[in-house]
């Protein structure tokens, strides 16, 4: 009380500390979700426009693979991701992986939502996720995290959504994982996959019915959208005699909407 009393008799041109513009304010309202961005895969080709598609050996997470636009194409409106064992660039699979880069980003504010038939079998690893612009897919990046992976799957349990947000600055890199499991595989058909992403939280729902919430250590940034299927790496090891050879990811849409009830940074 006393110090308050003898900050208001002081001179009017003291101000404070100068602490910047503040933030704004955590959502308020239920979000409304306005349709910003989309590519359905009705054209005859991966739209150049829109996709990068990556051409290259992986040196990442030990995977397998060598990344070749010919296992990248549009069928049936669909964008599909095929894997083979066969041997190029020094490596004995291929597989494919297309991103956006700067072409189209997200960040808080944002959803976006897969229609996806996942690939299965041992050593395959199908991700549809976000990743900070500067990653090329091929060789670790520099600017990671952050990263949010919205369908993760073991090959080997076809049955299990991970969901994980990454933070914090490599190699000290934080994250929070969730798992979700279906009563089936989920290689047998297409399910919807979609993230809603707020300044104090991530959304995780799969067929329009939430699987996951982390409310801790949101991530931040404009991220890039990813969809590969890598073959072999850290998650669930190489093939093995089991693993029946060619799979295919396919994506009948990726969706992108913005809250337009709530204000949040750049």
């Amino acid at each position: 009380m006393f110090l308050v009393a003898v900050a208001a008799g002081c001179s009017s041109s003291y101000k404070g500390p100068d602490t910047g513009p503040l933030p704004p304010p955590p959502p308020v309202h239920a979000a409304k979700w306005a349709q910003v961005w989309s590519d359905e895969f009705d054209g005859p080709t991966i739209d150049p426009a829109s996709w990068i598609v990556v051409d290259g050996a992986v040196n990442v997470n030990n995977e397998l693979e060598y990344y070749t636009p010919s296992e990248a194409y549009i069928e049936n409106g669909a964008l599909v991701l095929r894997s083979e064992r066969q041997s190029l660039g020094g490596r004995s699979y291929t597989s494919a992986e297309v991103r956006t880069g700067t072409k189209h980003t997200v960040s808080q504010g944002n959803a976006i939502e897969w229609r996806t038939q996942v690939p299965s079998g041992k050593g395959i690893w199908p991700a549809n996720w976000l990743v900070n612009t500067p990653c090329t897919g091929l060789t670790g990046c520099p600017s990671w995290p952050p990263e949010i992976d919205v369908l993760e799957m073991k090959g080997s349990a076809p049955t299990t959504n991970i969901m994980t947000h990454w933070w914090g600055t490599y190699p000290n890199q934080q994250h929070e994982t969730s798992t979700w499991t279906a009563a089936t595989s989920l290689a047998d058909g297409y399910h919807t996959y979609r993230l809603e992403w707020y300044r104090d939280s991530i959304l995780w729902l799969v067929d329009g019915v939430q699987r996951a919430k982390h409310t801790a250590n949101i991530t931040g940034g404009q991220l890039q959208l990813v969809m590969n299927t890598a073959v072999g790496g850290d998650i669930d090891g190489a093939p093995d005699a089991t693993t029946v050879f060619p799979q295919y990811q396919r994506i009948d849409y990726v969706r992108v909407y913005r809250d337009t009830a709530n204000t949040y940074s750049p």
